[in-house]
């Protein structure tokens, strides 16, 4: 029974990682992604889930620009 609950844990947590990484390459913008065209991106999220969406989160977008601006403050 503990076996059985621990690979459902274990499957849930790789569909939310996959789902999220497939959800973030889509709304990343265009300008953000790095290395190769975003739909190829996309492809390799298909084609290879969880190991794509590791790849994605670690080195498929560049980082968000630091906001700036009269609302931001400085340290």
């Amino acid at each position: 029974m503990l076996m059985t609950a621990m690979a459902f844990g274990l499957v849930t947590l790789l569909i939310v990682l996959v789902v999220a990484a497939l959800l973030d390459c889509v709304r990343t913008p265009a300008e953000r992604v790095r290395y190769v065209p975003k739909w190829l991106w996309l492809l390799f999220l298909l084609h290879t889930p969880v190991f794509g969406a590791l790849v994605w989160n670690y080195a498929g977008k560049r980082p968000a620009p630091l906001a700036s601006g009269p609302g931001r403050l400085r340290p």
